[in-house]
């Protein structure tokens, strides 16, 4: 009688974790979702003729891998930055947010520009800083 006491707990337990698991797995396709969305609306960058900035709102920032997501709060903290300076704020390695910034670059939320030797990531574009 105990045995199966315990047997019907635990088949209890075992459709509650389930149905949290099914919960997960339609948060995260959610998620995806979003993500995919907004890289395709990154990778098109013209609309009319004229290059489309997307601004990093906190939508878009939630949507974002958290690798990502740091390296775009480290910059908005910097406002202008090389990777390595990334690096030094993140506690990661300086190829990590080199790639984490290139890939932010080619999504339509940073921009770089090469002063000298150095290249330097913006949340706005270089040329709007200087006005």
């Amino acid at each position: 009688m105990k045995v199966e006491l315990l047997l019907t707990k635990l088949v209890d337990e075992l459709n509650l974790v389930n149905q949290k698991l099914g919960s997960l797995i339609e948060l995260n396709e959610k998620i995806l979702k979003t993500q995919e969305e907004f890289l395709r609306v990154g990778s098109d960058k013209t609309h009319f003729g004229t290059e489309l900035k997307l601004e990093p709102d906190a939508m878009s920032l939630l949507s974002l891998p958290m690798s990502l997501r740091k390296t775009v709060m480290v910059l908005y903290k910097l406002e202008k930055a090389t990777a390595e300076d990334l690096a030094r704020e993140t506690k990661r390695l300086r190829a990590v947010e080199s790639a984490s910034a290139n890939q932010l670059v080619r999504m339509g939320y940073l921009t770089k520009r090469r002063e000298g030797r150095e290249v330097y990531f913006y949340l706005e574009s270089p040329m709007e800083t200087r006005k």
